[in-house]
């Protein structure tokens, strides 16, 4: 009976799989030899499998591709392929063939829908080395997927799931559904709501903007690659500890009762300036006796404050530098990285910073006083950082586990956890993202017609997050960029001196920024940030809901619907749009909160 129903359900799926589906599979050894092979997908309950095991994989081996069957559409079918990373193309006919290729997945997750059906796909083994790609070739779209083991034994077994989605699940909503639900059912993660029961640092969060403060950073670019005691570049202050303890002063004034500040660049030499050293405490901020009096004081004014710290990172000033503790490529050599503040960027093994370095210097954060969603940067904005040193090696999957360590500790000792981004390996530990995506409103590629929070729709309710580098200090950006912080329902967040790259690579955050560079800019800054207080106070019980359906229901109109009934509808288009008998106007949202019948349905 089990057979006949699974049978039912993938005929149901009509073009895009079947009990008889299969999957090319395409393997290149290092000498440039392809072999390929036809594999026959398993029936496990409600999906496909497509395994390949580490033991059939050639020792010499480049790569392996995995072609799906049904994983295909025409040019000009109604429907569209989302990526990882939350970009999306439709299955449009476009003047030129081309690619799309996403090496480092936000999310192990990607689908396609074709008119009432769709698929997602869940790489379940070896998705660090995986690529999810979408190509357009001769009229013909076809997703594939990658892995790329040139320098990596297997240490699992291919895995990909697919899943077939009908009905109202046919659409990417259905796609971030299945991946939610799956990563819950597992155990990886738990809902927000859950988890802020018993931790007050949570639901604190939930209700308050993070507001995080730049103090001090050396020049960017740098002058100086290889920094020492004696060339080292000055530090510029920005934003001393007495300083900050003004803007509380006015958070008081103008009734911000609740944020949290993550202070950025208190550390010996200010933002990125001798990792992974980071004591003592800056002395030309005001040193650790003006640290603690702040904190203390924030403390009693009910605002809580963290820092941001870094175990990845690695710079040749830093008293702690070691050629042994960085993170090695295959031949042996230290893996270099981008310059910033401290001079040239090494690669740190996770495995040498959990040993080394996270038991020694996290206890005296939380002496200090520090308590709140603790900050370490990048973990959740990269893959896993692989490390081939003979004595410390490490496959990206067990980095993975390593830095999910480093939060887990942070948390531990100050109520929660936080990082840059919001890719998803660190998912079980991480409690708010600063920015999910750098892509918001980036340009698009040939093959991408846009952004869907994807990500969001999986993790809302989950880890609460920020929606883009566009949406920081999205008070004073445009107005698209404020209206995705309220689509989305995402936590207001603010960066005092988010501008601070002199010329290069630029600001990824904008170039409008908040200051406290005068008393006016101080009030100004203030009285910014207590718009989004004021936003949380209308809408942060959403921080606890799914967004379990995100839909555009006329051209440039959206509707997100929340697990509690809840309705925002954001109208981007030019004129106004009628909505349960309410008008949104033009560029703007609304809110629609559940009536007490649909409160109560919903309880049920």
């Amino acid at each position: 009976m089990k057979k006949l129903i699974l049978s039912i359900v993938l005929s149901a799926f009509c073009g895009f799989a079947s009990a008889a589906d299969t999957a090319l599979v395409r393997m290149k050894t290092k000498d440039g030899k392809i072999s390929e092979k036809t594999l026959q997908l398993e029936d496990i309950d409600n999906f496909q499998r497509a395994r390949i095991a580490a033991g059939d994989i050639p020792a010499d081996i480049d790569f392996v591709e995995v072609f799906p069957s049904f994983a295909k559409a025409k040019a000009g079918d109604d429907g569209y392929y989302v990526m990882p990373d939350g970009m999306y193309g439709k299955l449009s006919k476009r003047e030129k063939d081309g690619a799309y290729s996403m090496r480092h997945m936000p999310l192990a997750l990607s689908g396609m829908k074709k008119g009432d059906t769709a698929f997602a796909a869940i790489v379940k083994g070896m998705r660090f080395e995986c690529n999810a790609i979408i190509t357009l070739k001769k009229g013909e779209y076809a997703m594939s997927y990658r892995f790329n083991l040139k320098n990596d034994k297997p240490y699992e077994d291919i895995i990909i799931d697919f899943y077939p989605l009908n009905g109202k699940d046919a659409n990417y909503s259905g796609m971030g559904r299945l991946y939610r639900k799956w990563q819950l059912d597992r155990g990886y993660v738990k809902p927000l709501k859950e988890r802020a029961e018993n931790n007050d640092v949570l639901a604190y969060a939930a209700e308050a903007p993070e507001v995080r403060i730049r103090q001090g950073w050396k020049p960017v670019p740098t002058p100086v690659e290889t920094q020492t005691l004696e060339n080292e570049p000055k530090m510029k202050v920005a934003m001393t500890f007495d300083r900050v303890s003004e803007l509380l002063d006015e958070f008081k004034a103008q009734g911000v009762d609740k944020a949290q500040i993550c202070l950025v660049g208190w550390n010996i030499r200010g933002h990125d300036g001798r990792w992974p050293t980071m004591y003592p405490v800056e002395p030309a901020l005001g040193g650790e006796e003006k640290l603690r009096a702040l904190i203390k004081k924030a403390k009693e004014q009910g605002i809580n404050i963290v820092c941001h710290t870094n175990s990845g990172d690695a710079y040749h000033i830093s008293p702690d530098w070691s050629e042994s503790i960085l993170a090695k490529n295959p031949d042996g050599t230290p893996q270099k990285n981008t310059t910033w503040s401290g001079g040239r960027m090494f690669n740190l093994c996770y495995k040498e910073y959990y040993d080394k370095f996270l038991f020694r210097d996290y206890p005296k954060l939380k002496e200090i006083g520090f308590h709140g969603i603790h900050y370490i940067d990048v973990l959740s904005t990269v893959t896993p950082t692989v490390c081939y040193d003979k004595v410390h090696p490490l496959n990206r999957k067990e980095a993975a586990e390593y830095a999910t360590k480093h939060l887990k500790y942070a948390a531990d000792l100050m109520g929660g956890a936080a990082s840059e981004g919001g890719f998803d390996h660190v998912a079980s530990a991480l409690d708010y993202g600063l920015y999910i995506t750098f892509k918001l409103f980036a340009k698009r590629p040939p093959m991408i017609d846009g952004y869907i929070p994807i990500w969001h729709i999986v993790y809302n309710g989950i880890i609460m997050s920020n929606a883009g580098t566009a949406t920081v200090n999205y008070t004073i950006k445009d107005k698209a960029s404020q209206m995705k912080v309220v689509e989305f329902a995402t936590r207001p967040s603010f960066y005092i001196y988010s501008a601070f790259c002199d010329t290069g690579r630029g600001n990824w955050m904008g170039t409008n920024d908040l200051v406290c560079t005068t008393d006016a800019d101080l009030k100004k800054t203030v009285s910014e940030i207590k718009k989004g207080r004021d936003l949380l106070k209308e809408m942060g019980y959403l921080q606890y809901e799914f967004l379990d359906n995100h839909e555009e229901i006329a051209p440039d109109v959206f509707k997100s619907e929340f697990s509690d009934g809840s309705v925002i509808v954001s109208n981007y288009s030019g004129k106004p749009y009628e909505y349960d008998s309410q008008t949104i106007s033009p560029m703007s949202c609304k809110l629609f909160k559940p009536s007490f019948w649909d409160t109560i349905f919903n309880w049920l």
